[in-house]
């Protein structure tokens, strides 16, 4: 008898540690990046959560730490979190454990961040551009401070984009900040939720879902309704997005479909 209270209580363990996703379990996340095919999520009791994107079993990892995180960022190996007091931290993705990078309080005017590798590249106030290194948190800036008015920031494996307040696309060479238009003036002017990925810009609009190729700016519309996004992000060869309800949705960019994670 004690035996099977013992293994009972165990597998309830588990289950909390580890359970399978259902519609609005990432209703409190204030911060989302993914990393080698996986979803990691920061709620606000400042919980660090790991999900497996075709199944949508998810796990905490480590204690709640991270109430505190304004941005989450992937690099190449870890994930790299921005506090709002403007701290840095690279954060081990297999238990949460961290450790701070660099001066307390030096990012404490970013106001939008993308990285390349091991570099976060960030947007101040005042508009500079900042290179940093997050191995060992040195940053230099970047060209003048010509970026003001960036909404928006992405990046591909060897290059920078920005939206502009105005609706505009630019490119950015992320080796000295020099930058020129792509596509039309004020085409990007609706967007609201973006990512950047397998080197395309995905956007929504007005619900509306499209897919812009940042070397040309040519865009095309995907589909017309349904992207109620909080959270707009990509792995593997599909897009996901945590909609405002908690739902975590699968996108194929092919045709737009959608079919929610865990039930």
């Amino acid at each position: 008898m004690k035996k099977d209270l013992i293994l009972s209580l165990t597998l309830f363990a588990i289950f909390l540690l580890s359970s399978v996703g259902f519609a609005g379990d990432w209703d409190n996340t204030i911060a989302a990046a993914t990393l080698n095919g996986k979803l990691y999520t920061v709620e606000l009791d400042g919980a660090l959560y790991e999900t497996d994107l075709p199944s949508g079993k998810w796990k905490q990892l480590g204690k709640a730490d991270f109430a505190k995180t304004k941005f989450m960022f992937a690099s190449s190996a870890d994930l790299v979190t921005l506090e709002n007091d403007g701290s840095l931290y690279r954060v081990n993705p297999a238990d949460g454990s961290w450790k701070q990078i660099g001066k307390s309080g030096d990012w404490s005017k970013t106001m939008v961040g993308a990285m390349i590798g091991n570099k976060l590249y960030t947007v101040e106030r005042e508009g500079a551009l900042y290179e940093t290194n997050t191995a060992n948190g040195t940053w230099r800036q970047l060209g003048k401070a010509d970026f003001v008015r960036t909404k928006f920031l992405y990046a591909t494996s060897d290059r920078l984009y920005s939206i502009e307040q105005i609706g505009s696309l630019f490119s950015i060479d992320p080796a000295n900040g020099s930058w020129q238009q792509v596509g039309s003036s004020n085409d990007w002017g609706n967007t609201n939720r973006s990512t950047m990925h397998n080197g395309k810009l995905y956007s929504t609009e007005g619900g509306a879902l499209y897919e812009t190729d940042p070397k040309t700016g040519v865009w095309k519309q995907i589909k017309t309704e349904y992207v109620r996004a909080k959270f707009l992000f990509g792995a593997g060869s599909f897009l996901y997005f945590i909609e405002f309800n908690g739902t975590l949705y699968r996108i194929d960019p092919s045709n737009g479909s959608t079919t929610q994670i865990g039930k």
